[in-house]
C-alpha cells in the first residue's frame, strides 16, 4: 500500500512539472514572439549575438541549477519564463535573420511595409518555432530528471562548461 501511494505521489508531482514547463514555455514563447515581431518591424538592424549565450546547453545546466537551487514555486515558474523568453527570442530572430538579406530586400522593395514584412519573416519560420518550443520543453524536463539525480551540481557544471564552449567556438 505504502509503494502504491509512493508512486501515486511522484506521478502527480510529474504532472504539475510538466504543467510548469508547459506553461512557462508557451508563456516565454508568446512574449518572445511579441518582441521577435516588434524587433523584426524597428528599422534598425537588431544584433543578436548578446543571447547565443542561451544554446541548448546552457538552458539545460540553469535549467538544473534551477530546479535544484530554486525551492519556491512562484520564483521558479518566472525564473523559467524568462529562461524560456530568451531562448526562443535567440532563436526566432536568428532563424528570421538567418534568410537571406536579399530576400528582405526583395519583399521590402516590392512595396511591402515592414509590419507585412515582419508578419510574412514569422509565418516563413513558424515550423521552426514550434521545433524549438518542443526542444525546449523536453530540455526542462530533461533537466528536472537530473536535478533530481545524485549529482546534478556536477552535470550542470559541465553542461554550462560546454555550452560556454561552443559559444566561445561559435559552434552553436
Amino acid at each position: 500500500m505504502e509503494n502504491c501511494l509512493k508512486k501515486t505521489a511522484v506521478k502527480i508531482k510529474m504532472v504539475k512539472v510538466l504543467l510548469v514547463i508547459s506553461l512557462s514555455g508557451a508563456l516565454g514563447l508568446l512574449v518572445s514572439i511579441i518582441f521577435a515581431f516588434l524587433i523584426v518591424l524597428s528599422n534598425s538592424f537588431f544584433r543578436y549575438g548578446t543571447f547565443r549565450f542561451f544554446n541548448e546547453m546552457v538552458v539545460l545546466s540553469l535549467g538544473i541549477f534551477g530546479w535544484y537551487y530554486v525551492k519556491s514555486n512562484v520564483i521558479n515558474f518566472i525564473f523559467l519564463i524568462v529562461l524560456s523568453t530568451l531562448y526562443h527570442l535567440y532563436r526566432i530572430i536568428r532563424d528570421i535573420y538567418s534568410i537571406d538579406a536579399r530576400f528582405r530586400t526583395l519583399v521590402l522593395a516590392l512595396g511591402n511595409d515592414r509590419f507585412e514584412y515582419a508578419s510574412f519573416s514569422l509565418k516563413r519560420v513558424r515550423r521552426r518555432i514550434f521545433g524549438t518550443f518542443f526542444k525546449y520543453l523536453v530540455i526542462l524536463i530533461a533537466s528536472y530528471s537530473i536535478s533530481q539525480s545524485l549529482h546534478p551540481l556536477i552535470v550542470g557544471g559541465i553542461s554550462l562548461f560546454v555550452g560556454v564552449v561552443l559559444i566561445a567556438l561559435r559552434l552553436d
